[in-house]
């Protein structure tokens, strides 16, 4: 594969888990964040006039999920077969509503009973989650002892729970935290974290 090229805006948001895959592969590409001008300026030269997008050999691929799929299997991330495939699926995509729970708390959730509520829908969309992943959980990851996708997946989730409830508890969840402080632990991936830009989401 030639030059990668990752845009997005110097937050974490949608590409952080495109960004995690590839530094998990310790593949090479450009981190490419950009400001409101920067992007007034290429917004009509997106396939959507959205971001993030992640340009490969003169295409342009938009849609943060198809974005982190792309990266994954160019990375070999995203099992070895189709039932771990299938695996990977089930586990990143049940986690939407999770996320979707916590951009309420974050943005939409204004009084305390509200606030409240969202935490508690944040805990309740946990549940069937920690149940999935429990069930397939092969090793120290979900697909065994190497990391692949929904793990990266899940520790961004755990991230921005965390992001949404500073106090946000994890003692519900032990298998998906466990994944998650596996895969911050590792040296390569602690050295990125600790070493990113550091911003509010």
């Amino acid at each position: 594969m030639s030059e990668i090229k990752l845009t997005y805006f110097n937050t974490r948001g949608r590409a952080e888990v495109t960004r995690l895959i590839f530094t998990q592969a310790q593949r090479k590409f450009v981190d490419n964040r950009i400001d409101r001008e920067e992007w007034a300026k290429m917004k009509d030269s997106t396939p959507k006039g959205q971001l993030p997008v992640l340009e490969v050999d003169g295409m342009m691929i938009c849609e943060s999920a198809a974005i982190a799929r792309f990266a994954a299997r160019e990375t070999g991330l995203y099992g070895s077969n189709n039932k771990e495939a299938a695996i990977c699926d089930m586990v990143t995509d049940s986690i939407g509503e999770v996320a979707h729970a916590a951009i309420n708390k974050m943005f939409s959730a204004k009084t305390e009973d509200e606030k409240n509520a969202a935490d508690e829908k944040i805990y309740e969309s946990l549940k069937p989650l920690e149940k999935l992943v429990a069930q397939y959980k092969k090793g120290t990851y979900v697909l065994g002892d190497k990391v692949a996708a929904p793990d990266i997946s899940l520790y961004s989730m755990v991230a921005f729970c965390t992001d949404a409830n500073p106090e946000f508890k994890t003692d519900s969840i032990p298998t998906i935290a466990g994944i998650a402080k596996s895969f911050s632990e590792q040296p390569h991936i602690a050295a990125y974290l600790a070493s990113r830009p550091k911003t509010e989401h």
